[in-house]
């Protein structure tokens, strides 16, 4: 910081002249002292921060928030060294005129030091950002949803076959099925960092790729609605967006709140039965416990297998079918499809002799969507609020024509 010194007046001037000088500059410097103060409040007062898009860095925050202080404590030295100045001019009796202009010099000075000071901040502040040479492999399809909703999918090398989300994964190279690996494969695409759940095997490939110096990342399947912000925040903190992946856990967090609100409180909430069907005959029901009794109790309807005391999967049967007696079936689209659609949902045995299947009442939806716990889950527990509603409006026109009959 400059400063600027001032002559003092030769012996022979009047000593009242000095006195009336001196009386006007003490006022004078007050006065200047009050408006330079707040002049320097005005100009570093942040301005209010505006909210930040989805895909943005939240790096930006943090540097505004790193960047007040030493603004701040800038602003009380200046204050300080503004005071000091002025006392030492009034004690040397300056004429006005000279103490305005050594003020002025002096606040320019000031605010070239804060700017040089803020600039120097923030170029010392780096970015978030994925490191360079990173070679990603995802082994799920919710983990790489959440590469490409953290806007990081440049570094996906290679995909697992469940990975179908966005469409434009799908011309990713595919390394099939995520339980069945082959470590030459994988190792074909040079990774640094393999992200899988544990379906992701087997154990001896595993082993193979991280002896070989590949880091293998394995995060547990979560059944809670706050998987997605969990699982976002532990692949943000792999990758070195820590920052990026809280902002997207916390909007997702914000968007699934509001679907839970806009869906308590249903009247005669519908009792829903999650049905998983797969290949060979592979039949479950999905009781308490499962992903799927979060979703329906969050979209407002009654799990009506953990009603009945079923825990966890077990094997479809017509007396769990009949006991249960669901208003609704859930099942997902693959599973509908191989059994050739609501009409072979229907031959099972029980399916047809409950209120779901007299209706019939069948809600189907896309495996990962609904299922796969990603950053899309708040809208699939939306869609699938909606849907029962519409078998609750569906229900309610029966029931009145039946007991006009």
């Amino acid at each position: 910081m400059r400063r600027v010194t001032i002559g003092i007046w030769r012996v022979g001037l009047l000593i009242g002249l000095m006195l009336g000088l001196g009386l006007v500059l003490a006022a004078c410097g007050d006065d200047e002292q009050a408006q330079s103060s707040t002049e320097a409040q005005q100009q570093t007062t942040p301005e209010a921060q505006q909210e930040q898009p989805l895909q943005e860095s939240a790096a930006q925050e943090q540097t505004q928030q790193e960047q007040s202080a030493p603004a701040q404590q800038q602003q009380q030295q200046a204050t300080d060294s503004l005071a000091h100045q002025q006392a030492e001019e009034q004690s040397e009796a300056a004429d006005a005129t000279q103490q305005q202009s050594a003020a002025d010099q002096q606040q320019t000075a000031q605010q070239a030091s804060s700017q040089d000071q803020q600039s120097q901040q923030q170029a010392m502040t780096p970015e978030e950002a994925v490191p360079e040479g990173t070679r990603l492999i995802t082994l799920f399809g919710d983990l790489t949803e959440i590469v490409y909703a953290l806007g990081v999918e440049e570094f996906l090398v290679a995909r697992d076959t469940s990975s179908i989300w966005p469409r434009v994964v799908e011309d990713l190279p595919n390394l099939g099925f995520a339980g069945a690996l082959n470590a030459e494969a994988i190792l074909g695409f040079e990774p640094t960092l393999i992200i899988g759940t544990p379906m992701a095997g087997p154990p001896e490939v595993l082993e193979q790729l991280q002896q070989a110096g590949v880091d293998v990342l394995i995060i547990d399947d979560l059944n809670g609605l706050d998987a997605p912000q969990i699982k976002i925040r532990i692949v943000g903190e792999a990758l070195g967006i820590v920052q990026r992946a809280e902002a997207l856990a916390q909007d997702v967090e914000a968007r699934m709140a509001a679907v839970i609100a806009a869906s308590a409180d249903v009247e005669r909430p519908l009792r829903v039965m999650h049905i998983y069907i797969r290949r060979g005959g592979l039949q479950l029901v999905s009781g308490a416990g499962n992903k799927a009794a979060a979703i329906i109790d969050a979209a407002g309807g009654v799990d009506a297998a953990a009603e009945a005391g079923i825990v966890g999967w077990q094997p479809l049967s017509p007396e769990a079918l009949v006991a249960a007696d669901p208003d609704v079936y859930l099942v997902m689209d693959r599973g509908l499809e191989v059994i050739g659609g609501i009409d072979g949902l229907l031959e099972i045995p029980g399916m047809a002799e409950t209120r779901a299947g007299e209706g019939p009442y069948v809600i189907s939806m896309a495996d990962l969507y609904l299922l796969g716990f990603g950053p899309r889950l708040p809208e699939a527990v939306a869609d699938l609020a909606g849907f029962l509603r519409e078998v609750r409006v569906e229900i309610d026109a029966e029931d009145s024509q039946a007991s006009e009959e």
